[in-house]
């Protein structure tokens, strides 16, 4: 009998090790791959046989979604994956920027626990977990806390702004914020209500003493071109709805795949998502006014 235990106790030890190596090693979701070399592939599987989906350039940040044998499973924007080798990136800790004012962070996750500081529209934090709905992160005093997910955005390189332009993103947020379930009303463009450009148009004016057209199509034309994967808080999207051809709709960006517009299905100014269902589907561009 003690022999055959002695047999036994090695062989399951081994079943047990295989058991916990078998599945595929995956990535600290909050870490990105920054990309060293100029026009990488990105490829739909990891292997080199596989189709080339799109190409990333040197210096770009895309957030590890896995590892597995020399490459990284990265997200391209949010209705887009694909995978790189990972002897061509560094990898580093992800950054939350906070889309909110009085923003609290918390000792655990959930909203009875104690508040242990506030933070505001633009401050940054080291992403080191999600945990159900809420990040867990590191502030710049190294203090450790939980936010809720809806009011922290990854941040990308291009969120890189100047104090002053970050400063009029953070107020466009703040003015666009405040109008929320105000009413639709073709033609109108304020104080309380709007429609598609009227809104956008008086956020911008109000926020950021930008004077853009009341009209869509006229707004496409302002600002500079920007991808949907390169979105940051403020820049206007575009859309062609209602069965048309050409745009004739358009909302502020405010993050996390969001943007806020006044919607005539609405009723209301409302928040939507670009990456499912009506709008994804009928988004056309996007243009940035503050650089």
């Amino acid at each position: 009998m003690t022999s055959m235990k002695k047999i036994v106790a090695p062989a399951l030890a081994m079943i047990i090790s295989l058991t916990f190596n078998i599945s595929t090693p995956s990535a600290n979701m909050y870490e990105e791959a920054q990309i060293n070399v100029n026009s990488l592939n990105v490829r739909s599987e990891n292997n080199l046989n596989s189709n080339i989906i799109t190409k990333v350039n040197s210096g770009q940040k895309y957030l590890i979604l896995k590892e597995q044998e020399g490459w990284y499973k990265i997200k391209l924007n949010s209705s887009q994956e694909g995978w790189i080798s990972s002897q061509y990136s560094t990898k580093k800790q992800a950054i939350g920027v906070i889309k909110g004012n009085n923003v609290n962070v918390r000792s655990s996750n959930t909203t009875v626990s104690d508040s242990i500081a506030n933070l505001n529209i633009g401050n940054e934090v080291r992403i080191l977990d999600k945990n159900e709905d809420w990040y867990k992160v590191q502030m710049n005093d190294k203090q450790i806390g939980y936010i809720y997910y809806n009011l922290i955005d990854i941040k990308r390189d291009n969120m890189n702004v100047t104090r002053g332009s970050s400063d009029k993103l953070s107020k466009l947020y703040e003015v666009a914020s405040s109008k929320l379930g105000s009413k639709y009303v073709g033609g109108h463009e304020g104080p309380d209500t709007f429609d598609c450009s009227g809104f956008t148009r008086y956020v911008y004016k109000t926020g950021a003493g930008i004077d853009i057209p009341h009209n869509s199509t006229a707004q496409s034309g302002v600002g500079t071109t920007v991808s949907k994967d390169q979105l940051r808080l403020g820049d206007l999207v575009f859309f062609h709805t209602l069965g048309s051809s050409t745009i004739n709709h358009v909302g502020m960006y405010i993050g996390n795949g969001n943007f806020i517009h006044a919607s005539s299905g609405g009723h209301n100014v409302i928040t939507s998502s670009l990456s499912e269902g009506y709008y994804q589907e009928r988004y056309v561009t996007a243009r940035r006014v503050i650089n």
